[in-house]
């Protein structure tokens, strides 16, 4: 997607003259297209956050212009949300505290889907390492949902899951799908973004959830 210079303008709330500042001071990528500036949203976004531009909400909202460009996963934690201070002293308790949050429809038993997680964390760690756990990792979550999404939440303190590197948990992501080949796509695209250094970072500092979206945004796009 190309945005003008009127479209940077407003998204990032600056000024003209910041615009140009960021042009000719900090790289900022752009090209000329009959002598009028055109940006790359990708490559606009990208640059943002590698020089700790402020992320305006109205920047991620370009995104959903065209939502087929914006990324599987994106759009899932979007649906999903992100949470922060999550409670919880071991697995079971923070699986609880997870189902809670999930915007699941009032039809669907809570109570049924938590013994399915637990069930399956007892037979093996859902943790795949680096402080991270993907509940259900190899068996899709498949309910009657409209569309899948992915839920993040930072663990209040960080809880052992008992993952092979030993690094206890402190961010678990939970994948609700309505089919295993919507499952399979998503956490293709979660496993190939979480190998990003960028977001991994973003994940020890518990970065905003406009952060962790961009930057999830940019790394399925590459």
């Amino acid at each position: 997607m190309q945005l003008t210079f009127r479209d940077v303008l407003e998204a990032f709330h600056v000024s003209e003259k910041e615009v140009r500042d960021w042009i000719s001071k900090k790289g900022m990528p752009y090209t000329k297209i009959n002598e009028l500036h055109r940006f790359n949203y990708i490559s606009l976004v990208d640059w943002a956050l590698e020089k700790k531009i402020t992320l305006t909400p109205e920047v991620l909202a370009l995104a959903d212009r065209e939502k087929k460009n914006s990324g599987v996963l994106y759009q899932a934690i979007k649906t999903g949300n992100v949470y922060y201070d999550v409670p919880g002293d071991n697995p079971e308790e923070v699986l609880k505290a997870i189902v809670n949050v999930l915007p699941l429809p009032p039809r669907l038993n809570k109570e049924s889907l938590l013994q399915m997680l637990i069930a399956r964390e007892k037979m093996m760690t859902t943790a795949i390492g680096n402080g991270i756990a993907i509940p259900h990792v190899r068996n899709p979550v498949v309910l009657a949902i409209d569309t899948p999404c992915v839920t993040l939440c930072f663990l209040k303190n960080p809880v052992d899951f008992k993952a092979l590197d030993r690094k206890p948990v402190f961010a678990v992501f939970t994948i609700l799908s309505p089919s295993v080949k919507e499952h399979l796509t998503i956490l293709s695209r979660l496993a190939f973004c979480l190998q990003k250094t960028r977001l991994q970072e973003y994940l020890q500092e518990r970065a905003s959830s406009d952060k962790i979206l961009a930057e999830v945004m940019v790394s399925e796009s590459t």
